[in-house]
């Protein structure tokens, strides 16, 4: 098949041996057989980057979901399947369970594969015609997770079932573009029909045949994100909110354009190979494709089990999807024009150095004519430049990736073969190896392969990038807020002493996201804390409340974000006196609003209870100051509280009896109206809670 007299060829499939540089010997995860499934129907499916990306983020927030029926504290995504016993939770059952999802979900998303797919399950020895949802069993967790999933993603503004607009995936915006199409032609073509109504806008193309390219996607800013808020949330931003660079003045539009026409005219054999391995054209991965390889070879190499690659390729194609998000939404809203109509526009009649077309040297041509290296049908992809996919969607999977394996080393490489370009013969001239040490050195290629085939601008690529970079960023944060349970309360610590002016003690805090540290402090005669430092950053007093005598004292403090691993907590008292105090750990949190309403309660009596504000309360916090003959304190609240802290000051200062019994407590529920604690005797008490907020 020729194109425009570019040689088609096929795209290039990486497989384990060439793609991974002879590891061979491990065997890949069952995760990794259903996403390289998945990316066989995405080449025959020829869908665009964002549909792609939103195809792979919900096959595997399927087979994320029927995995978390085998984990202890994961949170799904949609599913409503209760975890199975810890008894259960074997290797064979999650395979079961993920392969069931998977299969389920990738039917629906590509219902042309069916007999494909329905292979697959058959080769890992399942029966595709079970469809049972028998939540005991893992084939009944499978199809049932991939059930829920597919139903929160029915009407998420993708129109994947073409009933918001005729066709799946059409747009459903009525989007109509600022320019007529440009009609055809190379640097040899005897004239060039520009018909360019604006040089500041995109521009649909006619590829050779007479065919007009369709905007891919017009409606994707549309669709509902993983992580993101919105798929504004970045509009904001300084080097967003500006817009394309072209847009600020005459100057920085020659200037893109004259860094264009340089490369072009400069063009490498090496830079034309870049081009064609990270053209992803069709018949390929595309993009969030491109970055599924790259995670398959970190499978692979790392030895990833069924629980780690179920969370990788989740975190990772959920990052995928929300770039597409972003980025479809900056090309709605900018229209950003790619290089050839703005070089066409605006240098017709001059002669430029450039690339000379297919099969032709570097050469000086009338820029009227000029062509960018691009395989494919099309000059340039069927969409809008500003901001490059390719480098949003590097960006974004590179980070969780890193993210994931604590470091930028990737270690990928893959021989290309002789004559593998579609756009020229002899690109490259012999076997050619390519090699990416990192994550971000792949990053930097896929973004500098756009530049290089003449499709993007400077900026294009490097506001692409820091959007990546956020979204990724962003996608992991909520991944792994998922992976650790949301919203919880991890390790506790306490002290305790019967006259002092300051306390402290060790407190260890695990490597978790969304952390706040809360420190409760417990005193008598009414004594005041100072201050609170752990690891010698200073807490913020949240509440406090002494009792009806002016006498128990409780107080709450809290650090946002503390620092991980073992420090010390220390208590500066106004004077010194009895004190009890305790730390607990807390992940899942929101950093900029960690807390609800905060409450306190006072009383004489045997229970001591706090009511809460009427408002959302899934994790509360809570201290506890009574008398020291109050007795043993426990919690009311069955089995929605649990006591994280507890101690006595001793023999106080004069007083010659346990002075001040100190008691925090963490509570669950949605919502929680009261907080309640026994003491064994009536005696004063002071009580001060407070709800978390989720992070998400």
């Amino acid at each position: 098949m020729k194109i425009f007299g570019l040689k088609a060829v096929p795209a290039l499939t990486l497989g384990v041996v060439g793609a991974f540089g002879g590891i061979a010997h491990a065997a890949p995860s069952v995760v990794v057989t259903w996403n390289q499934a998945a990316l066989e129907e995405v080449r025959r499916g020829r869908l665009g980057p964002p549909i792609v990306a939103r195809a792979l983020h919900v096959a595997h927030a399927c087979m994320y979901d029927a995995w978390t029926g085998y984990d202890r504290r994961a949170l799904p995504v949609a599913s409503t399947v209760a975890r199975r016993p810890v008894v259960e939770h074997t290797q064979a059952n999650k395979a079961k369970a993920v392969s069931f999802a998977a299969h389920r979900c990738l039917s629906n998303l590509f219902p042309a594969g069916a007999a494909r797919l329905d292979a697959t399950l058959r080769t890992l020895g399942y029966d595709p015609v079970d469809t049972s949802t028998d939540p005991a069993t893992p084939q009944g967790i499978g199809n049932a997770a991939a059930a829920a999933v597919i139903a929160s993603r029915r009407f998420d503004g993708s129109n994947q079932y073409g009933d918001l607009a005729p066709g799946a995936y059409a747009d459903t915006t009525g989007f109509v573009p600022a320019n007529a199409p440009m009609g055809f032609c190379l640097p040899l073509s005897s004239s060039c029909t520009l018909n360019i109504s604006t040089p500041y806008a995109w521009q649909p193309l006619t590829n050779n045949l007479g065919v007009v390219q369709t905007y891919i996607a017009p409606h994707w800013t549309n669709v509902t994100p993983f992580a993101l808020t919105s798929s504004n949330q970045f509009d904001l931003h300084p080097q967003v909110a500006m817009g394309p660079n072209y847009l600020q003045g005459p100057a920085r539009y020659n200037a893109d354009m004259d860094e264009i026409l340089r490369i072009s005219g400069g063009l490498t054999e090496q830079q034309k190979l870049i081009v064609e391995y990270w053209a992803d054209g069709p018949e390929s991965e595309l993009p969030p494709g491109h970055w599924a390889l790259f995670a398959q070879h970190v499978s692979l190499r790392d030895g990833n089990s069924i629980d780690q690659d179920v969370k990788m390729f989740f975190a990772m194609h959920a990052a995928s999807h929300d770039a597409g998000i972003v980025g479809w939404h900056l090309k709605r809203r900018f229209q950003g024009v790619r290089p050839i109509t703005g070089i066409r526009h605006f240098r017709n009649g001059q002669t430029v150095f450039a690339w000379g077309g297919p099969g032709q040297p570097n050469q000086w041509i009338d820029a009227g004519k000029w062509t960018p290296y691009n395989p494919g049908s099309n000059l340039t992809p069927a969409f809008p430049g500003f901001v490059s996919g390719h480098s949003t969607f590097s960006a974004a999977s590179a980070t969780v990736l890193r993210a994931f394996t604590g470091s930028d080393a990737l270690g990928f490489s893959t021989v290309i073969p002789a004559n593998f370009g579609r756009v020229e013969p002899g690109v490259p001239a012999v076997p050619t190896t390519l090699s990416y040490p990192t994550f971000s050195s792949a990053v930097a290629d896929a973004g500098l392969s756009r530049l290089y085939a003449g499709i993007h601008y400077s900026d294009d690529n490097t506001v692409g990038q820091l959007l990546g970079n956020l979204t990724g960023q962003q996608a992991w944060s909520r991944a792994r807020y998922m992976f650790e349970g949301g919203l919880s309360a991890g390790t506790s610590s306490q002290a305790s002493s019967g006259y002092t002016s300051s306390l402290s003690w060790s407190h260890t805090t695990e490597d978790k996201d969304k952390r706040v540290l809360v420190v409760g402090v417990t005193t008598t005669d009414a004594t005041s804390v100072r201050s609170v430092t752990y690891g010698g950053l200073p807490l913020t007093r949240l509440a406090a409340q002494a009792d009806t005598r002016n006498d128990n004292r409780a107080e709450l403090w809290y650090l946002v974000a503390p620092p991980v691993g073992q420090r010390t907590v220390n208590v500066r008292l106004s004077s010194g006196n009895d004190v009890v105090a305790g730390a607990v750990a807390f992940s899942g949190v929101h950093q900029s609003q960690p807390f609800g309403t905060a409450r306190t309660a006072a009383s004489e009596s045997r229970s001591a209870c706090l009511t809460l504000a009427n408002e959302p309360a899934p994790l509360v916090a809570s201290v506890l100051a009574s008398n020291g003959d109050a007795g043993a304190v426990t919690a009311s609240n069955g089995a929605s509280s649990l006591v994280r802290w507890q101690g006595q000051s001793g023999y106080g200062w004069l007083q010659g009896s346990d002075d001040v019994i100190g008691t925090g407590m963490v509570s669950v529920g949605a919502p929680v109206a009261n907080i309640c604690q026994t003491l064994a005797n009536a005696k004063r008490w002071s009580m001060v809670g407070v709800p978390l907020k989720a992070a998400y």
